[in-house]
């Protein structure tokens, strides 16, 4: 991806969402060498005027805001069965989380949550819990 098609994604959108590894290139990407996810999150938010939430795994996610505001929400302690498709869960109880009018923190809570839920069971489609699944939501 080119420093130009980076640089128009962070000015067509609200959030992005990645994880470590895509924070830390796409901040390269831009002329930002980070060696820390964190510091990418906060930079690509205030390049892009945008919120950045990074999914870091066992580590859980944060989110960084062109506003400096820093917020983190943590995974379950699980021992995981299969991670495929973890990413993809969060992205979608985050999104879920946010139409519904949550604040950021719960929804990185949430997405969190519906993240650690589908490590334990196997496969990609067949794995992703169902919404009555998760606790944080209440």
């Amino acid at each position: 991806m080119t420093s130009e098609m980076i640089r128009d994604l962070l000015a067509s959108t609200d959030y992005l969402i990645v994880n470590e590894h895509e924070a830390l290139d796409a901040a390269a990407g831009i002329g930002l060498s980070m060696f820390v996810f964190r510091a990418a999150a906060d930079k690509l938010a205030k390049a892009g005027d945008l919120t950045c939430v990074v999914t870091a795994g066992a580590e859980g996610a944060v989110a960084a805001t062109a506003d400096d505001s820093h917020l983190q929400a943590p995974s379950l302690n699980i021992r995981p069965v299969d991670t495929t498709g973890a990413g993809d869960a969060f992205v979608g109880a985050f999104a879920c989380a946010l139409d519904e009018k949550a604040t950021l923190q719960k929804s990185l809570e949430v997405g969190c949550e519906a993240a650690s839920l589908k490590c334990l069971r196997a496969g990609a489609q067949n794995g992703m819990p169902m919404r009555g699944a998760l606790r944080s939501i209440t």
